[in-house]
């Protein structure tokens, strides 16, 4: 009976401290700070939206996978960029083709209502452009 009782609490502990997971259900919504403003919909679609200064925008609109070790992948269609004020118009996109971001994931802060992400690949129209976003971004749930 005491083997059995040790061996359900060495299971629980082992069990406690292993690395959180998440589900595409925890992903969903619009998660937010100062700069940048990224929406995942149910519908798999995902918009990223930089706030560049006082003024000025830029916005990505496309589609989202989450991939294995804790990446989301953005495959972005469209993007604009503008007058801040006009970042939620749905007019003056542009075709991108060849554009992505890849962020990975830290699975314990999405359970939270915050969501870290650290952009892994960044791509606009076949060029690498690594200076878009910092190197974390801790976006809270909005």
């Amino acid at each position: 009976m005491k083997k059995i009782l040790l061996s359900i609490i060495l299971f629980s502990a082992v069990a406690l401290s292993a690395a959180p997971s998440f589900s595409l259900n925890d992903c969903y919504g619009r998660w937010q700070d100062e700069t940048y403003l990224i929406t995942l919909n149910r519908n798999y679609t995902a918009s990223v939206i930089i706030f560049v200064n006082p003024t000025t925008a830029y916005v990505f609109n496309g589609v989202f996978t989450i991939e294995k070790d804790n990446q989301i992948r953005l495959n972005i269609n469209e993007m604009k960029c503008g007058p801040r004020s006009s970042a939620f118009s749905r007019s003056g996109f542009t075709k991108a083709a060849s554009s992505r971001f890849v962020f990975e994931i830290q699975p314990s802060s999405v359970q939270g209502k915050a969501l870290v992400l650290k952009p892994r690949e960044v791509t606009i129209d076949g060029n690498n452009s690594e200076g878009y976003f910092d190197q974390e971004l801790k976006l809270k749930k909005k």
